[in-house]
């Protein structure tokens, strides 16, 4: 009886040697090999029909496998060594692109193109997400062509076939998300409203959201919040002018992100008031005091924060005596004296301010703090910066925080999410 099939031709030291056969039409060549030194295993694809079954590949070399063959790869002869049916579409494509002579399939190996030596490297991992990619178009093909037919024999024959119930097609979310480029633009007003309920729905369910990838969501989310808010800290900070109205950019960047006041304190604070009336006017009603933010923590302690620009200088350019001792800027001193003002003449007029809150809010000032941003310690010379730190740490009442160091505590904030 004429031998067709594949036979172990060679019994070799290093390794055996398989061989497709078939007598009747004169058919004899090598199908695969499995070495025995080595834990590797070569197969040779061929056809049905016995011929070559890529235009190019010869070889899928597997490595580190032990026998047990990975996903996405033919493991028995009679349907035709490489690729499985599954993954055509990706063999078929680096084929004829890449003339690829040589598939070296490795557990926990590396992954690479070597066009030069036409050599696909995949590692199992790597592997599995192709083979699971594909598997899910497919799935996902074939749900809209069965949903198809149903519709088109409900059209054709609505009294022998029902109108099929409205469904979901398996693997349809999964697809459309694997061809999305991560940009929030490429979603429609719909898209992202269809988004925001199922999430919402989803959130109903404890099973799908545990405690720990909500956690996780917040993170994420806190911090895009923050690189969002330093892009804008960021865009005014770029500025070069110190323009009238730099300063009421930056009071209105810090009322839109309030937050970033915490970050000066070593506690929470909300802003209690924008240009707060804090007292001192005169008998014939004028030369009211108002402050640029009026700030309260937990205990309804009131803080002033008076706020300049990261333009405004911190010293004076000329030297008061020598080479290294420079006077505060006219703008530095003056914020200072400004703030100290605004506290004097709230604590003198407090019962009475108190008293006339129509809104009753609850405040207090207890030794009030008083703090000035202002300014940009990159600007300073080495001499400049030596007398700004020896005159801000000499101020008993007003603590200086310049526009740098504030970004910086932000940079930290975010820093320590990352991290986390």
């Amino acid at each position: 009886m004429a031998i067709k099939g594949e036979i172990l031709k060679k019994t070799l030291i290093s390794k055996d040697v398989y061989h497709y056969i078939d007598e009747e039409n004169s058919i004899d060549y090598i199908s695969k090999e499995i070495f025995k030194k080595v834990d590797e295993e070569i197969h040779y694809p061929r056809g049905f029909d016995s011929q070559h079954k890529y235009k190019t590949i010869r070889k899928f070399i597997y490595k580190g496998f032990k026998g047990n063959l990975p996903v996405g790869v033919v493991k028995s002869f009679k349907l035709g060594y490489g690729f499985t049916k599954t993954l055509n579409p990706f063999a078929f494509y680096i084929n004829d692109n890449f003339h690829i002579e040589e598939v070296i399939i490795e557990n926990e190996g590396i992954t690479k193109l070597d066009k030069k030596n036409r050599k696909l490297f995949l590692s199992e991992k790597d592997l599995e997400y192709l083979n699971k990619s594909f598997s899910e178009i497919y799935k996902k093909n074939k749900g809209e062509i069965s949903l198809s037919l149903q519709i088109g024999l409900n059209k054709l024959f609505p009294r022998n076939f029902k109108a099929p119930e409205k469904t979901y097609v398996e693997n349809d979310l999964a697809s459309s998300i694997a061809k999305w480029g991560n940009s929030i633009d490429e979603f429609s007003d719909a898209d992202k409203s269809a988004i925001q309920d199922l999430f919402d729905k989803l959130s109903l369910s404890t099973d799908f959201l545990s405690t720990d990838s909500l956690a996780k969501t917040k993170e994420i989310v806190d911090s895009k919040y923050i690189q969002k808010t330093l892009k804008k800290f960021d865009e005014i900070y770029s500025l070069k002018s110190n323009a009238d109205n730099l300063e009421q950019k930056w009071q209105e960047f810090l009322r839109d992100n309030s937050w970033v006041l915490s970050t000066i304190f070593a506690q929470p604070v909300i802003l209690h008031k924008r240009e707060a009336y804090v007292g001192g006017k005169t008998l014939d009603n004028t030369n009211g005091k108002y402050n640029d933010f009026l700030l309260k923590n937990l205990s309804d302690n009131v803080s002033f924060l008076e706020i300049k620009t990261h333009k405004t200088k911190l010293t004076e350019n000329i030297a008061y005596r020598g080479d290294d001792v420079f006077g505060a800027s006219k703008d530095l001193s003056g914020s200072v004296a400004q703030v100290l003002n605004q506290r004097d003449n709230f604590q003198k007029e407090f019962y009475n301010l108190k008293g006339k809150n129509k809104t009753k809010e609850n405040f207090e000032t207890f030794n009030s703090k008083c703090i000035v941003l202002i300014g940009n310690l990159n600007d300073l010379s080495e001499q400049q910066r030596y007398s700004f730190e020896i005159q801000r740490n000499n101020y008993k009442d007003a603590e200086i925080i310049t526009f740098d160091e504030l970004k910086e505590k932000i940079q930290s904030l975010q820093y320590l999410l990352n991290q986390k």
